[in-house]
């Protein structure tokens, strides 16, 4: 029987918000908008680079504006080297013993599958991900769970032999709406509260903890 864990990269895997911080406030001052604190972006994090340039800059801007703004910011990031980006501890335990279990991983997260690949090849690139999706053109954002279910195809792995793991509703509402089973990372960028409200009923205060949930 085949089993797989798909992981949320940002927040999950990766604590990437001073990066991301540093390539959103470059945008911001190139276009004449005020910067924002780490703490503020990280508030935005996890529903795409769309998403979040949109919300960083905080105005109604056109399609034409926005799509500018959001090429920029994909390329800085995209050619920055994320070089203050780091794992969180026990990730890279957690995965080694994952797949000692015999356990498929998968990496999906609402981040452009360009910047995606360039921040696993510097940071992951010995774990042995199966499968790795980022944003792109035809790929939905979560919580749509369209990926998530092509994935586990490509897989063979049917979505109740599957966890989905990450810190953000977006994950949750993944997890529920593809039937995987969902745990909600709390070393991430949201407070449990909030996952709560999104429908998260299994836990995970550190990385380590996945492996007393995941049998």
């Amino acid at each position: 029987m085949n089993k797989a864990v798909i992981f949320d990269l940002d927040g999950t895997l990766i604590d990437s918000v001073p990066d991301i911080a540093d390539n959103i406030n470059k945008m911001l001052v190139k276009y004449g908008y005020p910067t924002l604190s780490e703490n503020e972006v990280k508030s935005k994090v996890g529903h795409g680079a769309r998403n979040l340039v949109r919300d960083c800059i905080g105005l109604t801007l056109s399609e034409e504006e926005l799509s500018e703004r959001l090429a920029y910011y994909n390329d800085i990031y995209t050619n920055s080297g994320s070089p203050k980006t780091r794992l969180f501890d026990g990730v890279p335990e957690v995965l080694s013993e994952l797949k000692k279990r015999g356990y498929k991983l998968a990496v999906l997260t609402n981040k452009p599958q360009e910047t995606t690949d360039n921040v696993v090849k510097n940071y992951m690139s010995g774990f042995g991900f199966d499968k790795i999706v980022g944003q792109s053109g035809s790929v939905k954002c979560k919580p749509d769970k369209t990926a998530t279910l092509n994935i586990l195809g490509e897989l063979g792995v049917s979505p109740d032999n599957a966890y989905f793991v990450g810190d953000g509703d977006a994950d949750v509402l993944t997890a529920i709406n593809s039937g995987t089973k969902g745990i909600a990372a709390l070393w991430g960028y949201s407070p449990r509260e909030k996952l709560e409200k999104f429908g998260a009923t299994v836990f995970a205060r550190s990385p380590r903890e996945l492996l007393s949930i995941i049998d």
